[in-house]
């Protein structure tokens, strides 16, 4: 177990894949505080098989070196589950948690086409009118690049899946938003490079 300014997290955990559990490994920790005080703890979780073998990082992710800037575009197109857990520290309205993340999905996407505008409506839809309590997990779950499954759940073990979002470039949107060169949280970006430098590395 970990802990991440007073939030417990689990090494391990078992996230619905659609008709199928996933196993999932702790691997990186950060915090946001940036669109409102103390917003949300935050989480990485990737496929359990990878472990800390060096070896099955690179064969299934695909890199052979490190390279802050495209490991983890690597790690977005490779076939493993990957989940971000997000644990509010605080009570929020589901209008200003979707409004926040559609910040940054904008980044990306600054006019939607067709599917894109569908898939953010699902996406949004699937908080406004919800009132998210401190200890909320919200799983963003990565299958592949088209498919991406959210479940909001009161504990730390999702029992369900919420939706799913099927838009490659709205599901790489918000990857980014956590990953990318301007993270809405740098410390778990940092955190997650540092992780990944010292694992491709040795």
């Amino acid at each position: 177990m970990y802990i991440c300014r007073n939030i417990l997290y689990i090494q391990c955990v078992h996230v619905l894949c659609c008709l199928k559990v996933c196993n999932l490994i702790l691997t990186l920790l950060g915090y946001r505080d940036k669109f409102f005080v103390k917003v949300y703890a935050a989480a990485f979780y990737v496929d359990y098989s990878l472990g800390i073998d060096t070896e099955q990082w690179k064969e299934k992710i695909g890199i052979e070196s490190f390279d802050p800037n495209s490991v983890f575009d690597s790690i977005f197109k490779a076939p493993v589950v990957k989940s971000l857990s997000i644990i509010l520290v605080r009570d929020v309205d589901g209008k200003t948690f979707v409004n926040a993340l559609n910040d940054v999905i904008a980044r990306q996407i600054k006019t939607p086409n067709a599917e894109e505008e569908s898939s953010l409506s699902t996406f949004q839809n699937t908080f406004l009118g919800r009132n998210l309590k401190q200890g909320t997990n919200i799983y963003l779950t990565w299958l592949e690049p088209s498919r991406m499954l959210i479940s909001i759940s009161e504990n730390q073990d999702p029992s369900q899946v919420d939706v799913e979002i099927k838009s490659a470039t709205v599901n790489y949107a918000l990857y980014d938003g956590f990953f990318g060169n301007s993270p809405v949280s740098p410390s778990l970006r940092s955190s997650s490079a540092q992780l990944l430098e010292a694992l491709l590395t040795k």
